[in-house]
């Protein structure tokens, strides 16, 4: 009896599932991987009004993954689009920039003098782009204003960063790492990315993205564990914060058939699901594995 029970209470749970994937719950930007009241949540919703960006995928923005050089090319061309000024892209001369997405806005930033690439005939599109990097390339957006103090950042020995760094500073678009530290060569993150453009635009809205950032990757081994489990990487990065509470072991053997989805792992893939982490085709899947 029991048994039928808890049949009939996982099979009103799954199909509840099914058909709340029609109408998603709130989330930032539509981001189920963006959580509220995060130090990107406002830059995130922002970026999606202005057409910025429409994420890595469906439901997902990827908040923790590196931003790419092509990335923040495209970023920086939607921005000025948004503000108005008709950015005009023109002939570069960089073979590797393939994707279509990027034509234009790689056109722009050579054209103008925003990027002159990592090579004569090189952008490197789908490198991360490190910390200082992304400093020059905002502070020559923005005319290459004169800082009016320069930087206390005892880690930025770049001569070309300098500038940018003490201009970001000045303006209080970041306050480091730590009081004496930038970090220039660290790779930025895409919700790091997201906070600083914002804050270039709206002064003062968004919490440091700085220091924030320390927490991002944490949820890494329960990606790795979901997609060693059959998701693929683009569903195992949205699904993870929602099933970061649960023990890893609990997944493999649901997964693997050896142990029935408790109601509050039933639940938590509920939430995913309404976020639009995975396709119809996963929910069949998932149906029958609850089942």
């Amino acid at each position: 009896m029991q048994n039928l029970l808890r049949r009939r209470v996982l099979t009103s749970l799954v199909a509840f599932l099914v058909f709340a994937t029609a109408a998603p719950a709130a989330a930032a930007g539509g981001f189920g991987d963006v959580e509220d009241g995060s130090y990107y949540t406002d830059a995130v919703s922002w970026m999606v009004d202005q057409g910025i960006t429409t994420g890595v995928e469906p439901g997902c923005f990827g908040p923790n993954e590196n931003v790419s050089r092509g990335q923040i090319a495209a970023f920086l061309y939607r921005l000025d689009s948004s503000l108005g000024n008709d950015p005009q892209s023109g002939a570069h001369p960089f073979t590797d920039v393939i994707a279509s997405y990027q034509q234009a806005p790689v056109g722009w930033l050579y054209t103008a003098g925003i990027s002159t690439g990592t090579s004569a005939t090189t952008f490197t599109p789908g490198a991360a782009i490190s910390r200082g990097d992304f400093a020059v390339m905002l502070w020559r957006y923005a005319g290459q204003p004169t800082p009016g103090t320069d930087h206390s950042f005892v880690d930025v020995y770049r001569g070309y960063q300098h500038r940018a760094i003490s201009w970001m500073a000045a303006i209080g678009l970041t306050t480091g790492t730590s009081p004496v530290t930038f970090s220039p060569e660290n790779t930025m993150t895409r919700a790091q990315a997201a906070a600083f453009i914002f804050r270039f635009v709206a002064p003062g809205d968004v919490a440091d993205a700085d220091r924030a950032s320390e927490v991002s990757g944490c949820t890494r081994e329960l990606r790795v564990t979901l997609e060693t489990s059959g998701l693929t990487p683009s569903e195992a990065r949205c699904v993870a914060p929602y099933l970061a509470d649960f023990d890893a072991d609990i997944l493999i053997k649901v997964v693997a058939d050896e142990q029935r989805a408790p109601i509050t792992l039933i639940i938590a893939v509920a939430e995913s699901l309404r976020a639009g982490c995975l396709s119809d085709i996963r929910i069949a899947e998932l149906t029958r594995l609850f089942l």
